[in-house]
């Protein structure tokens, strides 16, 4: 089982990701952590990295793709699920040259769709709470943004190979992994 989870920041990617990763024992890679672990360490790639969270800007495309690369490469299991990867078409399309240079693919795409009052609104509570520098309200707004203008065409994207799956994001989350796991106990 090989599954990606999309959806505008705040969606609770992350947190569905950890409810899929301990209730499947399934391995998990979150670009956005892995990213984050680089700007506390204040690693070469953090300070890149920091430069575009702080503006709330998309990474340039070879740095998670070649992260992601090296970790599916190194994995002994086929059972893992992306969060946060890809984020466009050009990902997209490296990760399915990637996983066809090892023949495999990807089984499910989880689509969690969130209104954006509700996006913004988290993410500001997420503020007071996790402190991340890339949740003030100007950055929120840019970034969800940007995910409309780069990520919705993922959607058309595995919709044609017929591999998405949508969630409402509004429930709770306790609901949205419901909805998850049914899917995914279904498959």
């Amino acid at each position: 089982m090989r599954i990606i989870l999309l959806g505008p920041p705040g969606a609770g990617k992350g947190t569905q990701a950890e409810n899929i990763s301990y209730n499947f024992n399934i391995k998990k890679i979150s670009t956005g952590d892995l990213f984050r672990s680089h700007i506390n360490n204040n690693t070469e790639l953090g300070k890149i990295v920091n430069e575009y969270y702080v503006k709330g800007e998309l990474v340039p495309d070879k740095i998670p793709t070649d992260m992601v690369k090296e970790w599916i490469i190194n994995q002994t299991d086929n059972e893992w699920l992306l969060d946060g990867f890809p984020r466009n078409i050009n990902q997209a399309e490296s990760l399915t040259n990637i996983l066809s240079t090892i023949n495999s693919n990807i089984d499910t795409v989880f689509l969690i769709k969130v209104d954006t009052e509700l996006l913004i609104q988290r993410l500001l509570n997420r503020q007071t709470i996790e402190k991340r520098a890339d949740d003030n309200l100007d950055t929120i707004k840019n970034r969800i943004s940007i995910y409309e203008k780069e990520t919705n065409p993922l959607i058309d994207f595995y919709n044609e190979k017929k591999i998405l799956y949508k969630i409402d994001g509004n429930n709770s989350v306790k609901s949205v992994f419901h909805d998850i796991k049914n899917h995914l106990k279904n498959k």
